[in-house]
């Protein structure tokens, strides 16, 4: 039967779309890129805002037009009798179908990174996030499935494995929490290296932070900071402070002061003003980041943050956007200017571009005698928001010179 895969949202919807795709090939699927081409497609969907919503819908729609539609996924949770209208769907898996489902699968990854799935679920509550209610309670993969999972994609040619949780740093399983588990999988052999997923800041211990200094970990941190402002914070019922996000962010550059740490900040949540704003801005201005990912308020269904009043208006809340996209954009040319004549273990995603272990994302000139998902040795020529690099035979450039990065990162 041929199948399509479409998937909407997070690098967890990617992880959970690599499992099914493991398990539709274990039962003979053939799989097609095209949904128009396929007997029956599977949209997994995303929930995250309304125009998540939205963009899933018209996966949905698409994938309709051609065949027999399954849909999984956050919307798939939480609208189904919408969904379940919408022309050609055949199914509708809430999260109970989807888990059963991917029981005992196997990732079959199709870029050039893996996205290995290690956590789900969370239990937190905060005020804007909708994920968080309609994933359930946390639940942490055995670290002895994700060491055999893991060994499973290093021998099937991957070479940057990328831990993902919906809250990656809940993970707690067998007596292991985040940083036993890094530990645990940074014992296995192979050529390959671990990049995590996002954090939030009160889950930065010092044993996570100790265990990243390892060079095998990315040098590249992504922290779920949404706010500088400790009353915002409070209102939509975060678990970290300003004071715990500047220490998360300092005990990460401490181990491994080259790294990238990036940051998510949200503008216009209820009871935002101009000082909120500018407390946020400063804040993160001064925190030595390498960019932001910058998200407009929008109240979700279901969340306490709907309830609130909405006293930014749109207007306003487009505007700062822009303003911390200006800061972002400033913040990544700073940060790839500090490489621009530097030697990075990259892993090639393609014949023209290469992601540096400290996320920089290299357009590459020259030849390229390492396939997609292979690691090489990538010398940065060019800074700005798309720098530019070239394939070197060693960390300096000198052939005579092989030392710093362990022959890309094998571990026997």
């Amino acid at each position: 039967m041929k199948t399509a895969i479409l998937t909407a949202g997070c690098r967890l919807n990617q992880a959970d779309s690599d499992l099914l795709r493991g398990r539709l090939a274990a039962a003979g699927a053939v799989f097609v890129d095209e949904p128009e081409r396929a007997d029956i497609c599977y949209v997994n969907t995303c929930s995250v805002t309304a125009a998540a919503d939205r963009s899933s819908i018209q996966l949905v729609r698409r994938a309709g037009r051609a065949g027999r539609v399954v849909v999984l996924g956050c919307l798939a949770e939480c609208e189904p009798q919408r969904l379940a209208g919408l022309p050609g769907v055949v199914e509708v898996w809430g999260r109970q179908r989807l888990a059963a489902e991917l029981a005992r699968a196997r990732p079959a990854p199709v870029r050039s990174r893996a996205f290995l799935k290690v956590q789900d679920g969370c239990d937190r509550g905060c005020g804007f996030c909708r994920p968080g209610r309609l994933r359930g309670a946390p639940v942490s993969v055995p670290p002895e499935a994700v060491v055999e999972q893991l060994h499973g994609l290093v021998e099937t040619g991957f070479r940057e494995i990328v831990l993902t949780g919906l809250n990656l740093g809940l993970y707690r399983s067998n007596g292991l929490d985040l940083a036993g588990l890094v530990g645990r999988l940074l014992e296995v052999g192979g050529r390959f290296r671990l990049r995590l997923g996002s954090l939030e800041p009160d889950t930065v211990t010092d044993r996570l932070a100790a265990a990243c200094g390892n060079e095998r970990v990315c040098p590249h941190f992504h922290l779920a900071l949404q706010s500088g402002d400790d009353a915002l914070l409070a209102k939509m019922n975060r678990r970290h402070s300003v004071a715990d996000s500047r220490r998360a962010v300092a005990a990460l550059l401490s181990v491994r002061p080259e790294a990238r740490v990036g940051a998510d900040v949200i503008a216009g949540l209820p009871g935002e003003d101009e000082d909120s704003f500018g407390r946020t801005r400063a804040f993160v201005a001064g925190l030595g980041l390498g960019y932001l990912h910058v998200f407009r308020f929008s109240a979700r269904e279901e969340t306490p943050a709907a309830a609130m009043p909405d006293t930014v208006p749109e207007q306003g809340k487009r505007e700062r956007v822009n303003r911390l996209r200006g800061l972002s954009d400033g913040l990544a040319e700073r940060y790839s200017a500090r490489f621009a004549g530097t030697v990075r273990v990259a892993v090639v995603e393609s014949s023209r571009t290469a992601l540096t272990d400290n996320y920089l994302r290299v357009r590459l000139e020259g030849p390229v005698p390492v396939p997609p998902r292979g690691l090489a040795r990538v010398l940065v020529t060019g800074g700005g928001k798309r720098p530019s690099g070239r394939v070197v035979e060693t960390r300096t450039g000198n052939p005579a010179d092989r030392a710093g990065d362990r022959e890309l990162l094998e571990v026997q």
